[in-house]
């Protein structure tokens, strides 16, 4: 009897072989001297030499994520260099660097509250509550660190308005801003020290982060656009003096949102905004920001104004951490509304966008594959990668595969199955017809 085979249809990589393969490449990434290792920011002459300490909080981030979600300390080395170089790019007064070049052993910039401060902040407190929750004998490791950025905290602290807006010294300017994502991701940072602190330390220390948390959200929960009647309801603006909302802040400023609803309770007992009031900005900003700014494939305009929409370039960061703002939100409020709506955004970074292009094809330096690529403009991929962007998307798939956000086969993949499918079906039915005829007798 003759047996008949299933065409096979290979359906493109999990969401967990995705994991892999970012982290492979941000591995290959690893560059040193004799004094420093850590992650350089990309894999061209003019940037991979270069190792930003926004980078690599962003991968200590990612990675510890990985570690709470899965239970597998496999990756904690990689993790273990990104909190070594922060740590090393810590000034004698408090403050960071923004980045060290290997090709002139050189530390740049530091000496007052730039935006990549509230990066350090964020991505070692968050790496320091998750890992020393989970692992006992990592805390040798990870309490001195937060010792440090306690320090680095108070040194801070004249920074912060009345309004509880954090002022940020400009990079081209002297002038101070109130930059919205920058608040937001300073705002993970003083929870997750709080969260530290109620945990292993003082209660005292844990009520005062909560009060810095709390005041800094009051501002971040005021500029929200709550007038349903324009077309930047929902959105939060890129600073206080300029009200351009951009896809690739907004997502940043959820996770800051998401990060005050999960944990302000621990903290505080009566806090102010609220988680009610938490609720109600994740809610706004979904059916007035994320869902008005993608296009029909999922990707993220990238910003809009009262009176204009910017459509290019979509960016693979914007549409990353919209995607992990999204998945955040069904984990805190529920429903299939936010599901459906991350993944969306997860489908455009892995190929369901207007060009249909696989976003996840960049080398390294070493040349590992698994990298993203920059973004999409009208009809082109910017090719170019940095760790930023990979470290963002790797921190946005393992929130995904937490809620086992679903990868699918491309549809053409799927005709093609089908067809097959059918076409051995009619080829098998037409085979036992006629044995049956020329055997005068079926049994169907």
């Amino acid at each position: 009897m003759a047996v008949v085979g299933f065409p096979v249809v290979r359906a493109s990589a999990d969401v967990e072989s995705r994991i892999i393969s970012a982290i492979g490449w941000i591995n290959g990434q690893k560059v040193s001297n004799v004094e420093y290792v850590g992650f350089a920011r990309g894999n061209d002459p003019d940037t991979n030499r270069t190792v930003f300490v926004e980078d690599q909080a962003l991968v200590a981030l990612a990675l510890s994520d990985y570690h709470s979600t899965h239970n597998d300390d496999r990756y904690d080395n990689l993790l273990n260099v990104a909190a070594r170089f922060i740590n090393s790019a810590r000034t004698p007064r408090g403050d960071f660097y923004e980045y060290y070049d290997l090709r002139t052993g050189r530390w740049l910039h530091a000496g007052d509250f730039y935006s990549w401060n509230a990066y350090a902040i964020a991505g070692l407190a968050a790496a320091a509550y998750k890992i020393s929750s989970k692992d006992y004998s990592q805390r040798t490791f990870w309490f001195p660190i937060e010792a440090k950025l306690k320090q680095s905290v108070t040194i801070f602290l004249g920074n912060q308005r009345d309004d509880g807006a954090w002022a940020f010294h400009g990079t081209s300017t002297t002038a101070r801003e109130a930059l919205t994502r920058e608040n937001a991701v300073f705002l993970v940072g003083l929870l997750y020290l709080g969260l530290f602190e109620s945990q292993w330390g003082s209660p005292e220390q844990a009520r005062l982060y909560g009060q810095l948390a709390e005041k800094t959200a009051t501002w971040i929960f005021s500029v929200q656009e709550n007038n349903t009647a324009l077309a930047t309801f929902g959105g939060f603006p890129h600073s206080d003096t300029n009200s351009t909302q951009l896809s690739e802040e907004n997502g940043e400023v959820l996770w800051g949102v998401d990060t005050y609803y999960s944990t302000i309770g621990v903290l505080l007992p009566q806090p102010s905004p609220s988680i009610w009031d938490a609720r109600r900005a994740m809610a706004d900003w979904v059916s007035g920001f994320a869902e008005k700014m993608r296009d029909s494939y999922g990707g993220p305009y990238n910003g809009r104004t009262s009176t204009s929409l910017n459509e290019y370039p979509k960016t693979t960061r914007g549409a990353a951490w919209m995607l992990q703002a999204l998945v955040d939100i069904w984990i805190n409020l529920g429903g299939p509304r936010y599901y459906d709506n991350s993944q969306k955004s997860y489908d455009w970074i892995v190929g369901g966008n207007e060009l249909g292009a696989e976003l996840q094809q960049a080398s390294s330096i070493s040349g590992v594959q698994g990298g993203f690529y920059e973004s999409i403009s009208a009809g082109t991929v910017d090719r170019t990668s940095r760790t930023d962007v990979t470290a963002s998307a790797l921190y946005a798939f393992v929130r995904s595969a937490f809620v086992q956000v679903p990868e699918f086969p491309r549809i053409g993949a799927i005709l093609v199955f089908f067809a097959a499918v059918f076409g051995v079906l009619v080829l098998t039915r037409r085979k036992i017809r006629n044995r049956c005829e020329r055997a005068s007798s079926c049994v169907w």
